[in-house]
């Protein structure tokens, strides 16, 4: 072997003998770990590196974050840094990777961070880590619905909150309520507070007392609004959801306005005001809404109402005049109309399906009570059956004794005559004054060739006017009732000028109302108990054919003439 040669295999020897002893004195960089695990609200991830074996140089080492899963900007920030260490420092170092929250729904995923580029030291067996960001959601924070209804008898209106894309962590959401068509406290009570969803949880409930107030009345609604919410949750859009009280009570009377109508010496109900709003439609009246039914608008007419309650509607020379009473809701589909029963009461049906029933009423109250007046009966009490009723005695009761010799007031006392006045008046005679005529009953059954009814003759602007006031029922639908009870009876009905008439076995058989009612003698009656409803009373005019008496609820009767 030449000299050349051997020179050179020893100069390479000690080459490998320096770079050798260089290895034996360099430190080892790595991670700490292969794996970490952060979640995606906890920014940033740290990341450990060690330092270990000789650290007599200083070193350094290039970390970069990519993608794993993950994507850079969207669920983390790109990292590229280097760490270093002087000599002799054999501390851990950290490494910060911001974690972004997408708001996105994802599942776990990943981001692979390297070490390279070493300087001073030699990277050890950990040189790739894998970071997992951990998919955390706490959910957005809305109403389940826009609306929601409610039962007026509920008690407790019960409204969901939902939390969906996700549930991570705790959250809270404010609420309030406020008025719609409902206001608080007549309504629903005010109610505010705060929802607290725990780790986990994805519904809570707002609970909003509900008032029963057992009047009927529209559908109303009152508002509840989502506010404030803590914990990072986010908003959705549905913040504010109406809720409607359903009514149930069919009733409207209750709740409406009234008219007191006052006039010395006169007792009667309060009227339904039709000049109020309309529970169902605020923009119109109750009144509005009656001049709405077919009957009236397609031919023009007009319902008008005066101050006393008593409602007129002009037909032609012909009017008609009556009280509104009550108010009910109808079912759906009811048809819209004017009715009238068979004794002239009746009722109109809006198309807000509200039934306001009525009865007839006297257009000139005034020219009757000044005639009964001077016949010393200027107290008279009008019903809410739509009769007037005049006591017969109107000064001090009389007094009797009984059979035990105590003093008793005398029955008759109580007697009173019961009238009705029909529902339309016609222009009147014009040789008749202002004033009330006895009139000879105009039906030709010879019975009642002795009976009279009144004629009011009265001043309605310009005209001159008449209205009619017959003998009735005291209560009607107790006398149909009665009826009825027999075995055979059909078919009845209310007549003119006190007559009704009704079917027995298809007979047509006719009764004639007496003017005169009276308090029921229990006395009169077998075992001192009065019944109830029509029992027989024998022949009491001498016509030959059985008559009947009414016993009443009230503890009135009144008599009734069979016609042969």
């Amino acid at each position: 072997m030449s000299h050349r040669i051997v020179q050179a295999l020893k100069q390479a020897g000690a080459l490998l003998l320096l770079c050798a002893s260089a290895n034996l004195h360099a430190g080892s960089i790595e991670f700490s770990a292969a794996t970490y695990t952060t979640n995606e609200v906890t920014t940033p991830a740290v990341l450990t590196l060690t330092r270990t074996g000789v650290a007599t140089a200083a070193a350094s080492v290039l970390v970069t974050a990519s993608n794993g899963t993950a994507t850079v900007t969207s669920d983390y920030t790109a990292v590229s840094i280097t760490v270093n260490w002087a000599a002799n420092d054999v501390a851990n170092k950290t490494v910060s990777i911001p974690i972004l929250d997408d708001r996105v729904a994802e599942g776990s995923e990943t981001v692979t961070v390297t070490l390279s580029a070493p300087t001073g030291d030699t990277l050890g067996a950990v040189s790739v880590a894998t970071l997992t960001i951990v998919d955390y959601e706490q959910g957005t924070l809305q109403f389940g619905a826009a609306t929601s209804e409610v039962a007026e008898t509920a008690g407790t209106a019960v409204i969901p909150v939902t939390r969906t894309i996700g549930s991570n962590g705790a959250v809270t959401i404010a609420y309030a309520t406020s008025n719609g068509t409902a206001n608080s406290p007549d309504f629903y009570t005010a109610t505010s507070g705060v929802l607290t969803f725990a780790d986990g949880v994805t519904t809570m409930n707002i609970s909003v007392p509900i008032i029963n107030n057992a009047l009927g009345q529209a559908n109303r609604d009152f508002r509840i609004t989502l506010s404030t919410i803590t914990g990072g949750a986010l908003a959705g859009t549905l913040l504010t959801t109406a809720v409607t009280i359903r009514n149930d009570d069919a009733d409207f009377t209750p709740g409406l306005t009234k008219i007191t109508p006052v006039r010395t010496g006169v007792t009667q109900p309060v009227v339904l005001s039709l000049a109020q709003e309309s529970p169902f439609l605020s923009t119109n009246t109750l009144l509005a809404t009656v001049n709405r039914i077919p009957e009236l608008s397609i031919t023009g007419l007009v319902a008008v109402q005066e101050a006393t309650g008593i409602t007129s509607i002009a037909v032609g020379d012909a009017t008609y005049h009556f009280t509104p009473y009550t108010a009910v809701q109808m079912a759906p589909g009811t048809a819209q109309g004017i009715f009238l029963n068979t004794d002239f009461s009746g009722h109109m049906i809006t198309d807000e399906r509200l039934k306001i029933s009525f009865q007839p009423a006297l257009a000139a109250l005034d020219v009757l009570q000044t005639q009964l007046t001077a016949a010393g009966m200027s107290k008279l009490t009008i019903t809410e059956h739509g009769n007037i009723t005049v006591q017969r005695i109107q000064g001090t009761p009389p007094l009797d004794l009984d059979s035990a010799g105590k003093l008793v007031i005398n029955n008759r006392y109580y007697d009173r005559f019961n009238i009705r006045p029909s529902i339309v008046s016609t222009l009147a005679p014009a040789s008749l004054a202002v004033g009330t005529y006895l009139v000879p009953n105009p039906s030709t059954h010879p019975a009642l060739k002795n009976e009279v009814f009144l004629q009011i003759v009265f001043t309605s602007g310009t005209q001159r006017r008449q209205q009619l006031v017959t003998t009735a029922p005291l209560i009607a639908s107790e006398l149909t009732a009665g009826l009825q009870a027999f075995k055979g009876v059909t078919d009845v009905r209310f007549g003119e000028y006190g007559i009704l008439t009704f079917r027995f076995n298809n007979r047509l058989l006719t009764l004639y109302a007496d003017m005169l009612v009276r308090r029921i003698d229990p006395a009169t009656y077998t075992g001192n108990t009065p019944p109830r409803g029509l029992v027989d009373a024998g022949d009491l005019n001498g016509d030959g054919a059985a008559d009947f008496r009414m016993l009443y609820s009230t503890g009135d009767e009144q008599t009734f003439l069979l016609l042969p």
